[in-house]
């Protein structure tokens, strides 16, 4: 699998909201990787409103009449109608900026896209919690611990050891550091075997 540049991108002040609607209970949908119904259209660009501690407040009071007739009507992946019950909801992804001024919303950041999860407690030595997206689209959490880890009892030791920033292009994990016996700095994932090293992500 062809591997990817690794930059960082920044939450912006803005958010893309959309008309989401979904289906709940037993009835599942055979062609969606959600394993349910789900339909959502574009609805606008707005501010983002966030609470004291910096998540999104729920926007829901301010969506449009069940009757208006953006709603999505039936599931993108299998057409299924949606049942009247079936919930109508304002959804909002971050809108998410590059150094060199791109932007993309946050569930759709390519393959290197790096960024801070502010809000995860798991932290490395620089105060930010870093993950990347890999080339299969699923973000992997620096910080975290590996599933392999062989020092589960230890809070100190990173069982991956990061060195330089995304900002710079400089960002490289290894093994050189306070670490565990878990593999050799490779990242395991889904669909994916690699490694993050000088600033790209490189298939191994």
């Amino acid at each position: 699998m062809d591997g990817a540049d690794v930059f960082f991108v920044e939450r912006t002040e803005r958010v893309a909201l959309f008309l989401r609607r979904y289906s709940r209970g037993d009835r599942m949908c055979g062609k969606s990787d959600r394993g349910y119904c789900n339909g959502q259209v574009f609805f606008c660009e707005a501010p983002a409103a966030r609470d004291e501690e910096g998540y999104l407040r729920d926007v829901n009071a301010d969506k449009p009449a069940h009757t208006d007739p953006r709603w999505p009507k039936a599931c993108d992946a299998c057409g299924t109608a949606f049942a009247e019950d079936d919930p109508f909801q304002l959804f909002q992804d971050q809108i998410m900026r590059a150094a060199d001024g791109r932007e993309f919303r946050h569930r759709e950041l390519p393959p290197g896209a790096c960024y801070d999860a502010w809000w995860d407690p798991t932290k490395g030595s620089d105060g930010r919690s870093l993950v990347v997206i890999l080339p299969t689209k699923r973000p992997w959490h620096i910080d975290h611990r590996a599933s392999n880890c062989s020092m589960p009892d230890d809070k100190v030791h990173r069982c991956w050891v990061r060195h330089g920033r995304p900002e710079d292009g400089t960002l490289h994990v290894d093994k050189n550091g306070h670490t565990c016996a878990a593999g050799a700095g490779s990242i395991a994932a889904p669909g994916y075997h690699g490694f993050l090293h000088h600033g790209k992500l490189t298939a191994g």
